[in-house]
């Protein structure tokens, strides 16, 4: 029979070791989470490059691609919607074209170029943690120039012919539960960047 003495002891024992147990538990499976978003980030990154190359989507992101008005239509739909394969792990997707001209990116991110590779991008602006924010821009090999899809350009395509890069850049700044319970104001930054050829 358990006295009343060992009963205390074990309950003490307990409430000094619950807390990191549960810690330890509940840090487990943010990492988990977390580890889940990045990889389906990545995943959603490398369907959209893969459609991106293909001449189907000239002339819009966010349209389905003229592939869908043939007599036998195909059943790919926007590019964009690619970065909602994220939607059932309850996060948003942003994606805008460029308000500034064929040269620079939406205006809740910033280029910096690297010569003829794929340049680095950063958030700017009020980014909203949970959001996953599109980034689709052509890349010339032999110049470095970029061509971004332009909503102020008079028509112009999203992308031309020519056999250049097509670079799929996706970001989201995700703030893991843990850090919300115990106060931590930190986000992590997760990112993932495809890049294909244009087959046209």
């Amino acid at each position: 029979m358990v006295s009343r003495r060992q009963l205390g002891q074990a309950l003490l024992e307990f409430a000094l070791i619950a807390p990191m147990l549960f810690l330890l538990i509940g840090a487990t499976v943010d990492l988990g989470r977390g580890l889940l978003i990045y990889t389906s980030l990545q995943g959603a990154s490398r369907d959209m490059a893969r459609q991106a190359v293909l001449g189907y989507y000239s002339g819009s992101n966010t349209l389905a691609p003229d592939c869908t008005a043939l007599s036998t239509p195909c059943t790919l739909g926007p590019l964009t919607s690619g970065a909602h394969q994220l939607d059932a792990l309850g996060m948003s997707v942003v994606y805008a074209d460029s308000t500034g001209g064929l040269t620079s990116p939406p205006s809740y991110g910033m280029y910096a170029a690297n010569g003829t590779q794929p340049g680095t991008i950063s958030l700017t602006g009020a980014i909203n943690p949970s959001t996953v924010y599109v980034f689709v821009y052509e890349l010339d090999p032999a110049s470095g120039n970029t061509r971004w899809s332009c909503s102020t350009c008079g028509g112009a395509p999203v992308r031309i012919p020519g056999h250049q890069l097509v670079v799929v850049d996706l970001k989201l700044q995700w703030k893991p539960v843990l850090n919300t319970f115990l106060g931590i104001p930190s986000v992590i930054t997760f990112d993932s960047q495809s890049v294909g050829r244009l087959e046209y």
